[in-house]
């Protein structure tokens, strides 16, 4: 029971991770969203919300800045799913080592977490108070569609 425990952790925790490096290099939908990468997201937003040239910039520093802080969690997750596909159930080590995985993926999840929290909040900075209204109509939209989604299957 505690060894399905702890995979069921480290599968959780590498999805998570696996979802938010896919977000920065855009990919398929995930528990993220599924955003896309930095330059498609700044052009989507440039044109949804009718940035400035200046809010343009603006935006593509915060997002061009955060870039490394985005591929060392992405080489660290790389690393974890490498070091879990690497394991070998009859290792007498199997559980410490799946656990520590495990553990390493959820620091990376906090990690990950709070980066994009932070890019959210940055651009959020450089955007009128109706430029952040329409954003948040546009998430609501989002939710309700997938709350219907969901509904239906």
């Amino acid at each position: 029971m505690r060894k399905t425990t702890i995979a069921l952790m480290a599968a959780v925790s590498l999805a998570v991770i696996s979802t938010a490096a896919l977000a920065e290099r855009g990919g398929p939908p995930g528990m993220f969203g599924g955003f896309p990468g930095p330059g498609l997201m700044l052009e989507h937003m440039a044109d949804h919300l009718d940035l400035d040239d200046a809010q343009r910039d603006a935006v593509n520093n915060i997002l061009e800045a955060a870039k490394p802080e985005i591929e060392a969690l992405r080489e660290k997750a790389r690393a974890n799913r490498e070091a879990l596909e690497a394991l070998d159930a009859n290792d007498a080590a199997y559980s410490t080592e799946l656990n520590n995985i495990a553990m390493s993926n959820g620091e990376l999840a906090t990690e990950g977490t709070l980066l994009f929290t932070r890019i959210r909040a940055d651009v959020h900075a450089v955007l009128t108070d109706e430029q952040i209204a329409k954003l948040e109509r546009g998430k609501e939209r989002m939710k309700k569609r997938f709350k219907e989604r969901r509904q239906r299957s």
